[in-house]
């Protein structure tokens, strides 16, 4: 998903960025990178006891300097008055050592926005109303593109556990797990999980095929290649698993890989995925992993680090050892974000002035 989003001063940032991390933050700072007029990688953190506050802004400090970021905007929400002081201070002051220019601080609380580092009369002691977001273009523009923030972080976690029939898929994944291997039979189980009409009920023996499908690791490599063309090159990938998908999955690149072809684009991809990790129970370990994984691994390359982190938090907490997980976890803790392939850049948000 592309955007070209115009934000003009703090209150917009802040009416934007529930819907750049998914959810509403609370009790939280958000510091958002600026390389030049773009906005780039936005990191988040909750607040934390007084003592940790500088280990925690210094786990937000390395990957936005490694993002490129030229100048960042930074935004706490709390709920008790200067319970983010701590952490917005010792942000602070590791950006500005490291060169960053912070352009302007802001803290949320009861609805209004406050400034403690302005005492000029624009920024009054008691706060601005925040402004209603429905009145901000850039939310409506980002509406429209499919975003729609969750309650909190909690609700986003809650998006890949287990469903209410997913002991019923457990039983079929069990029942089918001792038939033979068959990349063709995969081939048609993931074309259905992935059919252009996502209203039509895929069937159990399907979501069971396709998630059985992931423990063979050139499969499992194929899909991520095809569901992320930039990160994995198909000539990586085992030949005869490039032919199946050539030939029953619709979505993929093209076979000269330089143009993404017909693909599921945008939040659609990573919300199937995550709606096939909540088919599947605990109980399947090795199914419920690697299927967290790929969610994991996809929507981290389509920029959306909170499905993310809350698929890859489930899979190691199934699986500590699984080792796509483990990497794929020290990418996204150090902030360093994943190749999305040629036509298909970040959405990052254009961004007239801040302050």
């Amino acid at each position: 998903m592309t955007a070209d989003i115009t934000l003009r001063g703090p209150d917009e940032v802040i009416a934007v960025l529930p819907y750049q991390l998914g959810y509403h933050p609370r009790d939280s700072v958000v510091a958002v990178a600026l390389r030049g007029r773009t906005m780039g990688m936005v990191a988040r953190a909750d607040l934390p006891p007084e003592e940790h506050a500088a280990e925690v802004a210094t786990s937000l400090v390395g990957p936005l300097v490694r993002d490129g970021a030229t100048s960042v905007v930074v935004v706490a929400w709390e709920e008790v008055p200067d319970t983010s002081t701590a952490l917005t201070l010792a942000l602070v002051e590791q950006l500005e050592g490291a060169g960053v220019d912070v352009v302007d601080v802001a803290v949320v609380r009861d609805g209004r926005r406050f400034s403690p580092i302005c005492a000029e009369r624009c920024c009054p002691a008691d706060g601005e109303p925040l402004r209603d977001p429905t009145t901000v273009p850039a939310v409506a523009e980002l509406v429209a593109l499919g975003r729609a923030p969750l309650g909190s972080r909690d609700d986003v976690d809650r998006l890949v556990d287990p469903g209410p029939r997913s002991e019923v898929l457990g039983r079929v994944i069990e029942r089918r797990a001792h038939r033979s291997p068959g990349r063709r039979r995969w081939a048609r189980a993931w074309a259905e999980v992935l059919a252009d009409d996502p209203s039509v009920p895929v069937r159990d023996v399907a979501l069971a095929d396709a998630v059985l499908a992931l423990a063979d690791i050139h499969w499992r490599d194929g899909l991520l290649a095809w569901f992320s063309p930039g990160v994995l090159a198909l000539r990586q990938v085992d030949d005869e698993v490039v032919r199946h998908l050539r030939a029953t999955v619709p979505q993929g690149p093209s076979p000269a890989e330089e143009e993404p072809a017909v693909r599921t684009d945008g939040p659609s991809l990573p919300l199937r995925l995550v709606a096939l990790c909540r088919a599947v129970p605990d109980r399947c370990t090795a199914e419920a992993v690697a299927i967290c994984t790929v969610a994991a691994h996809v929507a981290w390359a389509e920029g959306d680090g909170a499905i993310a982190r809350a698929a890859l938090d489930r899979a190691r907490r199934i699986d500590p050892e699984y080792r796509l997980a483990g990497l794929l976890g020290r990418l996204v803790d150090a902030g360093v974000r994943l190749p999305r392939g040629p036509g298909r850049p970040h959405g990052d948000a254009r961004l007239r002035s801040v302050g």
